[in-house]
C-alpha cells in the first residue's frame, strides 16, 4: 500500500504525493498511516487526484482535524477546482488550506 504515497522530507516540511486517481476510504487510510511520523509541515500534493468518494473525504477529514488537534500545520497543493469546492463544503480547507508548490520555497 506504500506506493499510493511517495514521501519527501526536508526540514520541517514533509510532502506526501498521493500517487493514485482516485481517494476512497483504503487510500485515505495509507495517506493517514504514513503521516504517523509527522513533520511540524505535512503537505498533501492532489495533482494526480482527480476523484475523491465519501469516505475518502470523511477518513481524509478525520485525519486532517486529528493533526490539526495535535499541533501540525496541514496544506493541500495541486487541488482541482472542484475538489477545492467540495473541500470548502465540509469545511476541510478550514483546517489544510491550499498552498502553491512555489511556496513551499520558503519552508525548504
Amino acid at each position: 500500500m506504500n506506493d499510493v504515497i511517495n514521501r519527501e522530507e526536508f526540514g520541517d516540511v514533509v510532502v506526501l504525493r498521493i500517487g493514485t486517481t482516485s481517494v476512497d476510504g483504503i487510500s485515505a487510510a495509507a495517506i493517514a498511516a504514513n503521516c504517523a511520523d509527522m513533520r511540524p509541515i505535512t503537505v498533501l500534493d492532489f495533482s494526480e487526484v482527480s476523484f475523491i468518494n465519501s469516505s475518502g473525504i470523511s477518513a481524509l477529514l478525520k485525519f486532517v482535524v486529528t493533526a490539526r488537534k495535535s499541533g501540525y500545520k496541514l496544506f493541500a497543493m495541486n487541488v482541482s477546482p472542484h475538489h477545492q469546492k467540495i473541500f470548502k463544503m465540509v469545511e476541510m480547507s478550514r483546517f489544510m488550506p491550499t498552498i502553491e508548490e512555489r511556496d513551499l520555497a520558503a519552508y525548504r
